[in-house]
């Protein structure tokens, strides 16, 4: 869903209103909140606000994975403050967090901002697949090839595992696995670093 459909939804919930017999309550629409837009209607009796506004959080954790949580909620809602329909006093003040919520609907960022700084939005479950999605293909582009050395090299990383805190007493039998990981970074620069798994806790050699 592109942004253009979400004006469109918005202008249908203007419209429904209307043919309702709602109409602009111009006074009340000043100012700003941070909303990205925001319609008040009134009958008469009350006031009705339509707003689309941006909503976020840097990181969700979802089952031991962070995901980007961003997007725009279209939320019709029932004024409850104290502001009288149809007044020219301006200084009346609607705000959003106060809103009896009539009907919300939530529109979750899918990917990163285009070059025409357009922006694709769909459900919650999409834009965790979305993401799913993008850190396997830079896993698979960029992060990692691995190598699993034979049990011989364990006798040879022991004396390094030992030397790390609280690893003093570990046998050879707890150093579960070494692994040699290949990684290329988004510049084409390749590097190598060694693993040690050892008493359920991985080191990094050299």
């Amino acid at each position: 869903m592109l942004f253009a459909e979400i004006n469109r939804k918005f202008t249908e919930a203007v419209a429904d209103l209307m043919a309702r017999g709602y109409v602009i309550n111009t006074a009340t629409m000043g100012g700003s909140q941070g909303e990205v837009g925001k319609v008040d209607l009134t009958d008469g009796k009350e006031i009705i606000r339509v707003v689309l506004d941006n909503f976020g959080t840097p990181v969700v954790r979802i089952e031991g994975r962070f995901y980007r949580m961003e997007g725009l909620k279209l939320i019709v809602g029932r004024v409850t403050d104290q502001v009288t329909p149809n007044s020219q006093n301006a200084w009346q003040t609607v705000w959003n967090g106060n809103l009896e919520v009539i009907s919300e609907d939530v529109f979750y960022e899918i990917g990163r901002e285009h070059r025409d700084g357009s922006k694709w939005y769909g459900t919650r479950e999409e834009a965790i697949a979305q993401q799913d999605k993008e850190a396997e293909r830079y896993r698979t582009r960029y992060i990692e090839k691995q190598q699993e050395f034979p049990d011989a090299a364990r006798e040879i990383v022991l004396p390094f595992i030992r030397r790390q805190p609280r690893c003093k007493s570990v046998r050879l039998s707890e150093i579960e696995k070494i692994t040699k990981h290949h990684s290329r970074s988004r510049t084409g620069r390749m590097s190598v670093q060694y693993v040690v798994n050892a008493r359920g806790n991985s080191y990094t050699l050299g």
